[in-house]
């Protein structure tokens, strides 16, 4: 089971060479499903979202998508307050925080972007109490994932953006629930870190894995556009890749391999 994540494609900001780049290296690594957390657009405008519908389409892979802040509207404050989502709904996916089970990949999105903070993302109680009931299934999973725009940690030095509000409460409801890997953008930086290692409190070993912009011109002066390959083998090992474009295509440029354990992946 091959999973591809991609944050932050900012559809309206990108480079076509980059995403004509992301089309093909797909392509080749032919993933079993996309997992997109959040920002497809820049300003939440109809041709944005289309454009990004349009693209997640070509990919030739099934995807699931959640609402990042940039997919609220910014300018138009009425919408904003009363329809946040609308245009999200209507042209990416009516369920923004949307379940799927599929090969034995159990997947739940959580929407952290807010009407009322522009930039910071919160996880509420209804969806700390919406992790909870998620992840019970009767068919057999070999994988848990959560899948939300904001970070649940800090990728400092790199970004100075704080976690999500009500990251620690989701975090031990994720792990309560026996999640595997939580997957996360916004900050526009590649991150990984078993998140048991600063938080023993959640008594299991839960990856955070954060992923970069895939698309756009607003990188960071340290970064380029990349994205995630996680791959799952039939002997319970995790790999981990992270893919970044070189000028001329996307390459490998880190993998890290996790071994199942009762405890969770190490």
């Amino acid at each position: 089971m091959r999973l591809a994540h991609l944050s932050d494609l900012h559809l309206g900001a990108v480079e076509p060479a980059v995403v004509a780049g992301l089309r093909a290296d797909l392509a080749a690594q032919a993933p079993d499903l996309i997992l997109v957390s959040g920002d497809l657009t820049m300003r939440a405008r109809r041709r944005q979202f289309e454009a990004a519908r349009q693209l997640l389409d070509s990919l030739g892979a099934r995807w699931l998508s959640v609402p990042g802040n940039h997919d609220l509207p910014l300018d138009r404050i009425g919408t904003r307050l009363l329809r946040p989502l609308a245009g999200y709904r209507r042209h990416i996916d009516p369920e923004p925080e949307p379940r799927r089970l599929h090969d034995g990949v159990l997947v739940q999105g959580i929407s952290s972007a807010q009407r009322y903070f522009w930039k910071g993302g919160r996880i509420n109680r209804r969806q700390v109490a919406l992790i909870g009931r998620a992840f019970v299934e009767a068919a057999p999973v070999r994988l848990r994932v959560l899948v939300l725009h904001h970070p649940v940690f800090s990728a400092a030095p790199r970004s100075r953006e704080k976690p999500a509000r009500g990251s620690a409460r989701a975090l031990q409801a994720a792990a309560a629930a026996g999640v595997d890997i939580v997957l996360c953008g916004h900050t526009h930086v590649r991150e990984h870190v078993d998140l048991s290692l600063s938080r023993p409190y959640l008594g299991r070993h839960l990856l955070g894995v954060m992923a970069g912009t895939a698309t756009s011109y607003r990188v960071r002066r340290d970064e380029s556009q990349s994205y995630n390959l996680l791959e799952l083998s039939d002997d319970d090992r995790l790999t981990l890749e992270v893919r970044r474009w070189s000028g001329d295509g996307f390459e490998p440029v880190l993998s890290q391999t996790y071994r199942r354990t009762p405890d969770g992946f190490q």
